[in-house]
């Protein structure tokens, strides 16, 4: 009884030397910074945010300003730029007011463990890729390998959808997605070992999102403890490389490229690329060129289901913007649902329309930019569009499918997913 009484003491006072602090400290903050709040001492906003970002955003955009505003979440003060003009603002002033930002919760699932103990912000220079790596994921080497991604999705369909009535179509693109990843980057073949890789990444992803309180039992525990099996598994396959190239017997991967450059053990586990061996003539970069209403209708599901809410980006030095001052050191972050979902910019926005994209529509510039813009777009955009036109081709070439419970809830808030896993009944199109 007497250690209960002690807890609740600590606990009343650790909140009130908090709540004394965190009055104090807002009291002396700048007069002209964005509208908006800081929420509770110590945690601010950060429940309202993980329960519901879009809803979180949408609220505060019409109670402050559609243009910026001010929270705090994830331990860190934030200004939230939306609108197309504000996606302009930060994509064209990348390397002039802003610079890369990794929140700490995802550093310790994803940077080395030297980065982690250290309170050193990493540079811009240090979050781009290095130049040759950065080639591999142009158009003009992807198309070497077309072939190649499309010879190995045919194999997963056969193996993994022909003969089954039914299939959990989100699990089945989450897992051919990484095995993809793991033969072009890693050049894995073993099927065991890959899918002990997929499965640690799902609880990455699961946990990436979530509080970052790594407590036994909480989804970012399991994801803190994948990420450690990740980097093991990792730490291996460079060793396996570096013993090949050695032995005059390197392997056709993008891991045995960045062993061959000399980049240290932890670069090469946080960059990503794909490069294999064109093995029979399957698709073909004209095909892809010519599957324009496929890509259409990606966009168009991009567009209504943002794969990724947004990303953040940390202030260089004071900025202005709306009439605001954002200081120096504070983060910011942007996000696609404040125009993909308007209809101030996309009429019937909550119809599935892939046409918006066909040739001929235009849109408002920087309202659908679900990879990013200016110097900081997503790198894999193009590697993307290729694995993505390659699985539908190939999936729409072999089957026909109805979707289970067309009103599957989609759960999730920075990463979306069908609450199910997406079943669909599947329908051989050629016996």
């Amino acid at each position: 009884m007497e250690a209960f009484s002690l807890a609740i003491a600590f606990l009343v006072i650790f909140f009130t030397i908090s709540f004394f602090a965190f009055r104090n400290a807002s009291s002396s903050v700048d007069s002209n910074l964005p509208p908006g709040g800081s929420g509770w001492p110590i945690v601010g906003e950060t429940l309202d945010f993980m329960v519901n970002p879009e809803k979180f955003i949408s609220d505060r955009m019409k109670k402050h300003s559609p243009d910026i505003f001010r929270t705090n979440f994830l331990g860190e003060k934030i200004v939230i730029i939306c609108g197309p003009n504000g996606h302009k603002f930060l994509f064209s002033n990348e390397d002039k007011h802003f610079t890369a930002y990794v929140p700490k919760a995802m550093q310790k699932l994803f940077l080395s463990t030297q980065v982690q103990n250290s309170d050193k912000v990493l540079s811009n220079d240090e979050m781009k890729l290095p130049r040759f790596l950065a080639f591999f994921l142009k158009p003009e080497a992807l198309i070497n390998y077309v072939a190649g991604m499309d010879s190995i999705i045919q194999k997963q369909l056969k193996t993994h959808l022909e003969g089954k009535a039914e299939v959990k179509m989100y699990t089945f693109c989450r897992s051919i997605t990484l095995t993809l990843a793991c033969r072009f980057f890693l050049g894995l073949e073993n099927p065991e070992r890959i899918a002990k890789l997929v499965g640690q990444f799902d609880k990455v992803t699961h946990g990436i999102h979530n509080l970052p309180l790594n407590i036994p039992g909480t989804a970012f525990h399991y994801a803190v403890r994948a990420a450690g099996v990740i980097r093991k598994e990792l730490t291996d396959v460079i060793a396996e490389k570096r013993a090949r190239v050695v032995s005059g017997t390197p392997t056709q991967d993008v891991c045995t490229s960045m062993v061959v450059e000399g980049m240290s053990d932890e670069d090469i586990k946080q960059l990503e690329i794909s490069k294999s061996k064109q093995a029979e003539e399957l698709l073909c970069w004209g095909d892809m060129q010519r599957m324009k209403y496929s890509w259409a209708v990606v966009c168009e599901s991009m567009r209504v289901i943002p794969p990724v809410l947004g990303t953040f980006r940390e202030a260089k030095t004071d900025f202005s913007y709306g009439g605001f001052t954002v200081p120096k050191g504070w983060k910011v972050f942007w996000t696609v649902n404040t125009t993909q979902r308007n209809p101030e910019y996309f009429r019937e926005p909550y119809k599935f329309d892939p046409s918006r994209f066909m040739e001929g529509d235009g849109m408002p510039l920087y309202t659908f930019v679900p990879f990013g813009g200016g110097p900081r777009m997503c790198p894999g955009k193009e590697y993307a569009r290729f694995v993505i036109l390659a699985f539908i081709h190939n999936l729409v070439k072999k089957f026909k499918w109805e979707v289970v419970d067309p009103n599957e809830k989609v759960l999730g808030g920075m990463m979306p997913y069908p609450e199910k896993g997406l079943p669909v009944r599947l329908h051989p199109r050629y016996d």
